[in-house]
């Protein structure tokens, strides 16, 4: 007869607590940024225009940076972009990942919706003098939003399914590197004010980890996809003690029933 022995392996959970805190400082910051722009602040105008007007005479001045920005900026639109979500979530539901798969399907659009309603309500003109085609409101930028969610998303999706610490480094690396690229070329095309990218990625940091917090994504779990711990044989071997200085405990002998004496046989 074969017995399965099955030992449950503690598995780390997210740190929700310091997830909770960058959602928190962000929404803070938003909030702040978000007040200024819409008080029209002096400094926040003048820092806005400097740098954008820098980014213009760069773009115009170094052609083949230019090109460069058009390609990256492209990756960052919801054209691109929501495709890709799809196909994640797909791919997260057919390995029976339905947590994480979840978490895309809230995350993604919820945090898209909320840049709508945003934009909507501050209603903040783009730059008048544009290197690429633009429509719409411009506070805050719907390129970085975008990309800068699904960034945040892989790595929190992604990144507990790679076992070694490298490659979860290279994959935050990777992804917030792309993010950031698809933000610097809204301001090298001169289609966002430098705020309105600022303002995007505040308001994934505050909807993303919040989201995350909310549905309790799984930390690092690379053998648990579901989400309950992890079940596997045990390895074979005799059992572990607490201590490794106290040998293990040998059971006692029975003791041998006592013989039968002549005449009292049954």
């Amino acid at each position: 007869m074969v017995v399965d022995v099955s030992v449950r392996v503690p598995v780390e959970r997210p740190a929700a607590g310091r997830a909770g805190l960058v959602a928190a400082a962000a929404a803070a910051l938003l909030v702040l940024l978000s007040s200024a722009v819409l008080l029209h602040a002096g400094p926040l105008a003048a820092v806005d225009l400097a740098i954008s007007e820098a980014a213009r005479h760069l773009a115009l001045a170094r052609p083949a940076w230019r090109s460069v920005m058009a390609a990256v900026t492209v990756t960052g639109s919801t054209a691109v972009l929501g495709p890709v979500g799809s196909a994640g979530f797909l791919a997260l539901l057919a390995t029976g990942r339905r947590r994480q798969a979840a978490f895309v399907a809230v995350a993604l659009p919820l945090t898209v919706a909320l840049r709508l309603l945003m934009v909507t309500a501050v209603a903040r003109p783009r730059p008048v003098d544009r290197l690429a085609a633009s429509s719409g409101w411009s506070f805050p930028s719907g390129h970085s939003t975008a990309s800068a969610a699904t960034a945040l998303v892989a790595v929190l999706v992604l990144g507990p399914m790679l076992r070694r610490r490298w490659c979860r480094v290279l994959l935050a690396c990777l992804a917030g590197g792309w993010a950031v690229a698809v933000g610097v070329s809204r301001v090298a095309l001169v289609v966002h004010w430098p705020s309105d990218v600022l303002g995007a990625w505040l308001l994934v940091l505050t909807m993303v980890p919040a989201v995350a917090v909310l549905m309790n994504v799984a930390g690092p779990r690379p053998d648990d996809p579901a989400g309950e711990g992890d079940t596997r044989p045990a390895p074979p071997g005799p059992p572990p003690v607490a201590d490794c200085d106290t040998p293990p405990v040998r059971p006692r002998p029975e003791p041998e029933p006592p013989a039968a004496t002549p005449g009292h046989a049954a």
